[in-house]
């Protein structure tokens, strides 16, 4: 089961049908064509480097005994970009000042959406941005403690 990071643009209300539904998980497609996919996602200063390291990994396996090597690190690459590259799309939005909603957890793109619109409408307008797990310098118990890993993103 995925779980979907629902993120709304600057400005708008929880229901607003431009919210973004980001499947945090593996993605097939990120770990074939790493570099095409950051491009894809508009992480155009981290699909450059990919681009770069991509080409260099190739040209590094036409020498001899320089294939295993290459491999190796291209597949490490390419799990990096699939493991966290959706992690880096909701990072990009947050930084454009959109807002991170909820987290639902769903099977699929179609039950995440029926899940977050049909609870919506009584989310009202609170609403918590990506970067909200920072120091807050009082746990529960309403002393010193650290961050409070344990606070509520939008979810009920």
């Amino acid at each position: 089961m995925a779980s979907y990071l629902i993120m709304t643009p600057p400005g708008a209300a929880a229901d607003d049908e431009r919210a973004r539904f980001v499947a945090d998980g593996f993605s097939w497609t990120a770990f074939f064509f790493p570099a095409l996919w950051l491009f894809a996602k508009r992480a155009w200063l981290l699909g450059i480097p990919v681009a770069v390291l991509q080409i260099l990994l190739i040209s590094l396996s036409t020498f001899p005994g320089g294939f295993v090597p290459a491999f190796l690190m291209h597949l490490a690459l390419s799990l990096l970009v699939s493991l966290e590259g959706p992690l880096v799309v909701a990072g990009l939005l947050s930084a454009k000042d959109w807002t991170l909603r909820r987290i639902v957890p769903a099977q699929d793109l179609e039950t995440a959406e029926r899940i977050y619109y049909s609870g919506a409408a009584g989310q009202g307008e609170k609403a918590t941005p990506l970067q909200s797990a920072t120091w807050s310098g009082k746990g529960r118990t309403g002393n010193s403690t650290g961050p409070d890993f344990f606070e509520s993103y939008g979810e009920r």
